[in-house]
This record gives structure tokens, sequence and C-alpha cells, in this order.
């Protein structure tokens, strides 16, 4: 027998006919009623009448049960946005019960007041069952969102996201229990859009042939505090961040920007704190971290076994010539403990005297290797560098330099007095001969089969051999004459320290998706495709400057969906396609 049902025989039943009349005479018995309103919130049940006018306070319930309370036990009771009673039993507790009709579905908009186009939604049913939600489509261009969600949690709420600015939203929320099926559509009114948002251009929309999911950018033209946001494939948002007024983040610069760890919530650091930070898709702060010693900038990257790897400036940091250094140390971060699990110390391993790639060695802060990005290669539990002026670096957890793909150019020897020369990578051509022309080797002239990458950003692998990057092109050749960016992808050959270009798109487009800072390349596996996201100063048009975000086939290149986005200095440093949904 189930303890609610023993609660329920406990109290005094008296049956007349169908009706069922249950009364609670000792004030002490709080509990028991608090086990009534549970099985009438169970039985979808609600309030049609109440009646004062006697010694004890009747409530009638639309099923035919009726409940007595005696009088002295109230202390006060009122009717609470015209669909709750209010029942205040004084020093034993307050109870609210459906009034005139079961409020199956509770809907709070922009919960936490960081997300406009979001609500949150809970389903008062101790039963289970699914819960479908559809936002309506703004106009005929659009198409229908729907999310559905497994209830098996009376308190419980679930994410409603991909609501239009300015609009009269239309949500149906359906019901479908063993017993149950039910729907109601709430109508939630939205704000005018920020002036902050930029100018958004489509050009080309091939949906059938992109990767599903909304287009995540890390917006960085709006400052104190940068705000994050998705776009669904028509250009119209449908998710934003905004932590203005927040206590905590509201003059938040996230850099590179946010990511989507594997839990679903999203992380970032704060430049220029010791901070990082995990948040769910409401803004609420789940996680923080703070890393003594350090400063956080551009990029934390989640590794396969939780961790964090970030790349930091360490406090104090010196050059050898006497001078401070920044942006030159790599840590990762025990998400459990929040301690710093290792460190790699650039210094030590790269050559910080190697000045060919716009190094300034007379600053008082020395940025001599830039480090604007790190992931893990868990292939050989090596970490794979991004080093902006001094080219792509893979190092062990000894912090031993494995190859450097770089031109060949002035290279000299470590802190340690290695040789960094014998860690170069040779470059081979099509047909898999290695290039010896020292013009090219030392990135003075390209060959017809081979560029190196200059200022790379955003790299990634594939497949343990495939390195993919966005190879900005800032100061090409060391002469900086020819301007065009682009999304690349070589073949390493570790054994033999080898690099072989096997595929590359954008010299073809020259200034108009051309990015000297910044920027991103993703592959995009369910379509097959490469996101290319030139991030700042892209040519928009006469007079328009910006970034763009272009989706190229990967075996045809051709473009199957292309937006410019009209905005001044940093665009962003990352742009993602992702579910709205963080699962």
């Amino acid at each position: 027998m189930n303890k609610l049902y023993t609660l329920l025989l406990s109290l005094l039943i008296v049956s007349c006919g169908d009706n069922t009349s249950t009364t609670i005479e000792e004030c002490s018995r709080f509990d028991e009623i608090s086990a009534f309103l549970d099985s009438v919130i169970d039985a979808e049940d609600f309030v049609t009448s109440f009646d004062n006018s006697c010694d004890n306070f009747i409530i009638e319930f639309n099923k035919s049960n009726t409940l007595t309370i005696n009088r002295d036990c109230i202390s006060n009771f009122e009717i609470i946005d015209t669909n709750s009673l209010l029942v205040d039993m004084g020093d034993q507790g307050t109870l609210s019960f459906p009034y005139l009709e079961y409020n199956l579905f509770e809907l709070n908009y922009n919960p936490l007041g960081w997300t406009p186009l979001s609500a949150s939604l809970k389903v008062n049913s101790r039963k289970p069952g699914t819960v479908k939600v559809t936002i309506a489509k703004k106009n005929s261009d659009g198409t229908d969102l729907t999310k559905s969600h497994q209830h098996n949690d009376m308190d419980a709420t679930y994410p409603v996201l991909g609501l239009y600015y300015n609009h009269t939203n239309e949500i149906l929320i359906e019901w479908i229990s063993s017993d149950t099926t039910r729907s109601e559509t709430i109508i939630i009114e939205t704000p005018l859009q920020p002036d902050f948002i930029p100018e958004i251009n489509i050009t080309t929309l091939d949906t059938a042939a992109m990767e599903p999911g909304m287009t995540f950018i890390a917006y960085r033209a709006k400052e104190n505090p940068s705000v994050p946001f998705m776009l669904d494939h028509n250009g119209e948002l449908r998710y934003i961040l905004d932590y203005t007024g927040h206590p905590d983040l509201k003059y938040l610069n996230y850099d590179v920007g946010l990511e989507r760890l594997e839990n679903g919530n999203f992380y970032f650091g704060h430049w220029p704190t010791n901070k990082l930070y995990e948040v769910d898709i409401f803004g609420e702060i789940i996680n923080k971290w703070e890393l003594t010693g350090y400063t956080f900038h551009h990029n934390v990257q989640e590794k396969e076994n939780g961790n964090l790897l970030v790349t930091v400036s360490k406090n104090g940091s010196t050059h050898l010539n006497g001078s401070f250094t920044i942006e030159d140390h790599i840590v990762e971060l025990d998400r459990n403990t929040g301690l710093i699990a290792h460190v790699w110390d650039l210094r030590e391993s790269m050559g910080e005297n190697r000045a060919v790639q716009s190094v300034n060695m007379n600053a008082e802060y020395i940025d001599w290797i830039h480090a604007n990005a790190v992931i893990e290669d868990p292939s050989d539990n090596t970490i794979i560098v991004s080093c902006r002026k001094q080219g792509i670096v893979k190092l062990n957890y000894d912090n031993e330099v494995q190859w450097i793909m770089n031109n060949h150019f002035r290279w000299g020897r470590n802190r340690r007095g290695e040789d960094l020369n014998q860690f170069l990578l040779t470059p081979l051509d099509n047909y898999g001969s290695p290039i010896t022309d020292q013009r090219i080797l030392n990135g003075l002239e390209n060959h017809e089969d081979f560029e190196w990458s200059w200022f790379q950003h955003a790299p990634f692998v594939l497949e343990g051999n495939r390195l993919f990057c966005f190879d900005n092109g800032d100061r090409r050749n060391y002469d900086g004459q020819q301007k065009y960016s682009r999304a690349v992808e070589y073949i390493i050959d570790q054994d033999n320290m080898t690099v072989q270009q096997v595929w590359a798109y954008g010299k073809e487009r020259g200034l108009e998706a051309y990015s000297n800072i910044v920027s991103d390349v993703d592959y995009l596996p369910q379509q097959n495709n490469i996101l290319f996201a030139p991030g700042s100063g892209v040519s928009n048009g006469v007079g328009k400057l910006g970034g763009k975000i272009i989706e190229i086939d990967y075996d045809t290149k051709n473009v199957v969906f292309e937006m410019s986005i009209t905005a001044p200095y940093i665009v962003w440093h990352r742009v993602e396609r992702m579910p709205l949904y963080p699962d």
C-alpha cells in the first residue's frame, strides 16, 4: 500500500452518494492536507468554489471532492493570478490549490533576465509523459520549431527556445500521458530587437545541402558585455545571451567566445580576469573557476576527459631580455577540483627570440608567440597550439616539441638549447615529393601545390593526422601583397616529419573573404561541409566591412550558404553551427 494512500485513509472521510468529503479538524494535520493537495494535482483536478461563511472552510473540486478544514486553522486565503487559491495556515505553512482550471503548464518568460528569446516551462504533473513545444513560424519563409521532452520529474523545468524579437509568439504546448492528452496555446509578446544587432544579409541559401542547426556567433562588436546570439537559416535571431546589468558578467569579454560542453552547457573565459565560467542555456552560472597566478586570454577548450585546456598569460613572466611576456603559457584545469593539473611554458619549448612575424622585442610586454588557440590530440595524448606569430606546434605532456608547422625562416634554439629546425615539417607537393626550394621553404614564395598558413586561427584535427586551420594570410610571404584568407587542410606525417596541403578554399574569393585577424573554420560532419568564417574587416560591399559565414560542400567546393554581417572591427573570433537545444 503506497504512502499517499495510507495518509488519505487516515483522514476522516464521509461518503454521500457519489460525492466524497474529506474533513480536517486538527490544525496540526498540515502534512495530510499537503498530501491531499498532491492527490489533487496528480488527478489534474482544480477548485471550482469555496465557502468561508461558517465554522469550517469548505473547498469544492471539479471531480466531486470536497475538502473541509476547521476555520480556526486558517489565518488567511486569497486568489492569486486568477488561477490559484492560496490557503495560509499560519505557522503550519501555505498551500496553493489550482483554481477554476487546472494549471498544467506554467510558462515563465526570460526566467533569469539574460535570455529575452526564451522561456522556461514547468509541467504540473507527477505522471510520466511527453511534453511537446512548438513555436509557430514568423512568416511563410520560416518553419515551425518543435522540441519534445520526456517528463518524469514534477520539479523539472524545460527550456523553450527560439522566440522572435518584436513579435507575437504563438507557443503550442501539447501533453501526452498514459491517460491524458491536453494542449494549450500561449502567447508571448517580445520586445524590440536591440539596436546593437548588426546588419545581416543572406546571399546563398540551399537548406537541403546545409548542415542542420543554427548559426551561433560569439559576437564581439558589442562590448560591455559581449553578446553571443544564434541565427536561423533566414537570418532571424532565435537566441541571445545578454548579461547587461549582471553582477558578475556585465563587462564580459569572452575573447574567442563561448563553446558548448559535452553536458550541453556553455563555457568561456572572461578576459582579462583569471576566471572561467560554465553557464546553462538561461545564463545561470553553474561553475566558476579561478586560475591563480594566471590571466585568461583567447581560448578555453574541453578535453575528452572533461578537463579544460586554457591559453593564459603567467603573471610576472619575463623574456630573456628582462621585459615581461604575455600569452605564452598553456594550462590544464581539473574541472572537478578546480586546480591546475598541468602547465606548458612556451618559453621553454619554443623560440622566444624569433622576431620575424611582427614581434616587437622592445615592448614593455613582449607578445612574441601570441597563442590564440589550444586543442588536444587524443590520438597520442598531446596538445596542438596555434601561435599566431610562430605557426602551429604540437607538444607532449613534458612540453617537448613534436613538430612545428611554419615556414623555415630564421629558427634558432629554445631555452633548453634544442635546435628548433629539427622539428620543422617538410612540405610535400601533390605527388608526395619534398619541396626543396628555399624561397618556398622560407615562406617568401608559394608553391602551386602548397602554401604555409600565416597568422592562423582555429585549428582542429580529424582522424589524427588531418589538420585544419583558418589561414588568415596576414603579411603573407612577408610582404603582404597578396591579401586572401583560406580554410586549409593539411595531412601531417609525424613519423616522416612532412606536411601536405590537400584542400583549401578562400584564395579565389580575395578581399571579399579576407580577414587578417580572428576568424574560424569548422567541419560539419552530417553534410561533409566546411564552415569558413572570416570575422573582421571583410568587404561586404561598398563602404561595408564586417564578417562572412560561408558553408562549402567539401567535395565540390560549391557554396551552399553565405551570410554577410556588417559591423565594426572584430565581429567574431568563432562561429559554430549547432542545435538550438543543448542536447
